[in-house]
């Protein structure tokens, strides 16, 4: 068995011939520690994910970021090859591609915008117009956000919308006041 990762680059290889074989080709289901270099038996699949899922998260929790610390990594493996659910390895499969979103925030008490999951929209702008038109958030004249909260924080933002609505001179059809 190989234990160096240049020789275990293999082990996902779709090429049959290149194929990394570090396990017994008469046993179903092992679990290959490539730390230590240990081969152990399982009896079926779910019980060889369970076992890996449990080591790899110990080992994970032991590196402590020393260069000369050993690396360990659980391999299930099927009569010897690395296991590979249907369908792994694709041609397509790749690292997703980040891009920015924006969500909405309460300039009050900083709530997020929540219906049964937290929306996210390509721009503030479309963050907004969801917060106002679907939660009844109010927006104030600055363009900050105040969520349906009653209270007098709340209330008091509020007022600046209606504050700024309401014109300072009469209108044409007021009476003048004495």
């Amino acid at each position: 068995m190989t234990t160096t990762p240049a020789d275990r680059r293999g082990l996902f290889n779709t090429n049959p011939d290149q194929r990394l074989r570090p396990g017994t080709p008469d046993r179903p289901w092992e679990l290959w520690l490539t730390g230590p270099n240990t081969l152990l038996p399982m009896p079926d699949l779910a019980t060889a994910l369970m076992a890996a899922a449990e080591h790899n998260a110990l080992s994970t929790d032991l590196d402590d970021g020393s260069p000369l610390q050993p690396v360990s990594y659980a391999v299930v493996l099927e009569h010897g090859y690395a296991w590979r659910r249907e369908g792994a390895a694709r041609s397509d499969v790749g690292i997703a591609t980040p891009s920015l979103c924006w969500t909405a925030r309460c300039s009050v008490c900083g709530d997020i915008l929540e219906h049964e999951f937290i929306p996210h929209h390509p721009s503030p702008e479309d963050a907004a117009d969801d917060a106002v038109g679907s939660c009844e958030w109010s927006r104030l004249p600055d363009g900050s956000l105040v969520c349906e909260h009653r209270d007098a924080a709340h209330d008091d933002a509020r007022a600046q919308i209606h504050t700024e609505d309401t014109p300072e001179q009469p209108d044409g059809n007021q009476l003048p006041l004495l």
